[in-house]
């Protein structure tokens, strides 16, 4: 027994794209968002996410209409009065539902502006402060760019972002984890300084693998092991 892989078209995948509409929210995506620093004062909720148009571009991944958007608390992901100084002001929550008939190693693509925090599956969500509860975190700073990148921002520019600005227009970095079959709630979390502060995840290129059940793993591996000392008899 094996497992059984499928691969995904382009832009299509078990996490849908963030901005993969042609309307001014995304209604997959949702987005909390509070301070957590000095000079951080708002704090709210949004159950569809705003696109952000137009972004900076370069460093930023470029839109595509319809297919990929930027997110933000509103279309351009900056929150009034905010001073965008580089430092930690706030902290947003961009969440998404998957639902799984069985378990799945999940893959896909993302940026950000300024600070990532993690991916997380499940927690709390309090609408009326804007404030995330993490769950169970999949992905770390460490783990998605590498020891010593960890406050390094998730675009393309020299300096301060994780990918040089040569990179552009591919100013994406890959993750993958495994998610357990049924309902569950996928949350990013970034922090930023209230000036363009966005976040944007796609699925181009990714092809989705089953995860195979123990017993069937250790089955595959007996058979491939018997195949070889078949192979090694008749030589």
């Amino acid at each position: 027994m094996a497992a059984i892989v499928t691969a995904a078209p382009a832009h299509a995948g078990i996490i849908p794209n963030t901005g993969a509409t042609t309307g001014a929210t995304d209604p997959l995506w949702s987005v909390l968002w509070h301070p957590i620093g000095p000079g951080g004062t708002s704090f709210g909720a949004a159950a569809n996410a705003p696109l952000v148009t137009p972004i900076p571009s370069p460093p930023w991944q470029p839109n595509i209409l319809g297919s990929n958007n930027w997110l933000g608390v509103n279309a351009s992901a900056t929150i009034p009065s905010a001073s965008g100084d580089g430092t930690r002001r706030f902290e947003y929550a961009f969440t998404t539902q998957i639902n799984l008939p069985a378990p799945q190693l999940v893959s896909g693509a993302l940026g950000y502006d300024n600070f990532f925090v993690g991916g997380f599956i499940n927690g709390s969500f309090d609408m009326t402060n804007g404030i995330y509860t993490p769950g169970t975190q999949f992905v770390s700073p460490t783990s998605l760019l590498g020891p010593g990148n960890e406050n390094k921002a998730g675009f393309c520019r020299n300096g301060d972002g994780f990918l040089p600005s040569s990179s552009f227009p591919i100013c994406t970095v890959n993750f993958a984890f495994n998610l357990p079959a049924g309902t569950s709630k996928i949350t990013f979390v970034i922090q930023g300084d209230g000036v363009t502060d966005a976040f944007i995840l796609n699925q181009q290129g990714v092809s989705l693998s089953v995860v195979p059940e123990p017993a069937s793993l250790a089955l595959l591996e007996i058979g491939l092991a018997g195949l070889g000392f078949s192979r090694r008899k008749k030589a």
